[in-house]
């Protein structure tokens, strides 16, 4: 779908749809009216929070200790959970509305099949966002849900009656798992589309992942050194989440929080907070891309911590800042949440780990920190508990600076982490992946190419000086080298797939060559003909 020239990614808009409707079904029961007697009777002596983030919990382990299995069960479960989901969702609101089983018992169950089934369901769209599109077009699609919960809860809160807001939040799993299935057939639908157009022949083994063929891989780094600094981003960012989450309203569910959004004016609500998310997915996140993966985090944490110091100096017992101060803990949840699931695509992208055993290490430190954090917190309200806020500012420095130090910027000399990352993206480029004949990342010519301390995006830079490419085409040339599609790359640089075979055509012109294989070959010469 194309409007005024710009390429429209289908699968990306459904999948932001999808994931904003988790959000609501989520908000929706804990946070307004419809909710709010079964959130009371619990109440009494845990928040109910507890056992949704349980079930997150739970699922979370399960996705670090048997993955395969989960994956191997997603034909049953993409069946079975959704309705599970609906079911305890409805247990949950209707259990303080009967007599013939104990309420608590009905809620506390209830709570814990919805946490599961959110938590899987939010799994599915994110692995499928990294698994089948660009870094961008992924983040856009994480920023599209979070916008979209925001009107759409305002919404609900203002117009429906609270047995309407149980029946809403019933459905909402069934209709965010079509949502999911109504976006994997248009990613399937675009990606035989290109194949067509573009003339690629069938290939004997395509990566796939819930029917769709997914991108190649970026990275796949050996050192132990980078490992470790991303598993470090994944924790510090779960933990962010879980910090930011239970210091504001939405981290307590029960009857002081029901209706929240109607205390806030719609501006607040959802205008402002929109834009200020949009600039931070763009300068915070996208525009960081061109950075190593244990440095592109850095300013947006920072900007995150800023958030909780400013919450942490002005909050006072009588302080006559609180909608300021709520409106900033609004903001920093958003950042906080988009960070999060970004660091997690990035980390499917990076490491050599199977892709479920990746969300379920996020998902399992974020959930055991929630729970500690709704622990400590119990009822009190955002001015209380900010030497705690205190500390963790002190950890996530400490654990920033532990990563920094490996921090090279792509571009220039950098030798380091990106040199593996780059190299990798090469050879575990699938063949074929790009229209034309497929390559093989290690030609006969490799022992003359230069050494792997010499990133590649360097050696692509250098050659479109030399060849005199223009701006554009060097962009294309980069993204070709690096084992891209045309679909990434008309999706990546927003680009029509005319316009991309019109760029391919002149780069292998201008460099004399008459496939990728030839052009990959010359890569590895280091441009020499």
């Amino acid at each position: 779908m194309r409007m005024r020239g710009v390429h429209m990614n289908r699968c990306a808009v459904f999948a932001a749809v999808g994931l904003g409707l988790n959000l609501v079904w989520c908000t929706l029961m804990g946070h307004t009216m419809g909710f709010m007697s079964s959130a009371v009777g619990i109440e009494a002596w845990v928040n109910p929070r507890i056992f949704f983030l349980a079930g997150i919990l739970v699922i979370s382990v399960l996705y670090v200790v048997v993955p395969r299995t989960l994956k191997r069960s997603d034909r049953v479960l993409r069946y079975v959970l959704p309705l599970l989901s609906a079911f305890g969702t409805a247990c949950f609101g209707l259990s303080y509305h009967q007599t013939f089983f104990d309420p608590s018992a009905l809620a506390v169950g209830g709570l814990f099949v919805a946490g599961i089934g959110y938590f899987w369901l939010v799994a599915r769209y994110n692995l499928m966002l990294a698994r089948t599109q660009g870094f961008s077009c992924a983040v856009w699609s994480v920023t599209g849900g979070l916008i979209v919960k925001l009107p759409i809860l305002f919404a609900l809160s203002m117009l429906m009656g609270p047995e309407w807001q149980v029946v809403v939040a019933i459905s909402l799993p069934i209709i965010s798992a079509l949502v999911f299935e109504v976006a994997c057939a248009l990613a399937r639908t675009d990606a035989e589309h290109d194949e067509h157009a573009v003339g690629n022949e069938e290939t004997p083994k395509v990566r796939t992942v819930y029917g769709v063929r997914a991108k190649p891989k970026t990275v796949m780094p050996a050192s132990q050194t980078f490992r470790r600094n991303t598993y470090i981003m994944m924790a510090v960012s779960a933990i962010l989440l879980a910090v930011i989450r239970s210091v504001s309203y939405l981290g307590v569910w029960g009857n002081t929080n029901a209706n929240i959004s109607l205390s806030t004016p719609w501006l607040m609500g959802f205008i402002v907070p929109a834009i200020f998310l949009v600039a931070f997915a763009y300068f915070a996140l996208i525009r960081m891309a061109d950075f190593t993966l244990t440095m592109r985090f850095q300013p947006a944490m920072l900007l995150i911590l800023v958030g909780l110091f400013v919450v942490a100096l002005q909050a006072t017992p009588d302080s006559e800042s609180l909608p300021f101060l709520t409106d900033v803990i609004q903001i920093d949840e958003l950042f906080a949440h988009l960070l999060f699931w970004t660091v997690v695509i990035t980390a499917l992208d990076a490491l050599d780990t199977p892709s479920y055993r990746v969300i379920g290490i996020s998902g399992t430190i974020y959930a055991a920190a929630s729970i500690a954090w709704v622990l400590i917190l119990g009822s009190s309200d955002i001015m209380n508990n900010i030497f705690v806020l205190l500390v963790t500012y002190v950890a996530v420095i400490v654990a920033m600076y532990v990563t920094w130090l490996g921090g090279k910027r792509r571009t220039g000399d950098s030798a380091g982490a990106f040199a593996v990352e780059a190299a990798g993206a090469v050879a575990d480029a699938a063949p074929g992946a790009v229209g034309g004949a497929g390559f093989d990342a290690s030609p006969a010519g490799a022992s003359a190419c230069p050494p792997l301390t010499k990133t590649v995006t360097d050696t692509c830079l250098a050659m479109a000086s030399h060849y005199a490419l223009s701006p554009r085409e060097t962009e294309v040339f980069v993204l070709l080298a690096q084992g891209r599609t045309r679909a990434f790359i008309q999706d990546e640089l927003v680009l029509s797939s005319s316009t991309v075979k019109t760029h391919v055509s002149h780069i292998y012109a201008k460099m004399e060559v008459h496939d990728r294989q030839e052009m990959m070959d010359l890569i590895w010469q280091g441009g020499r003909t």
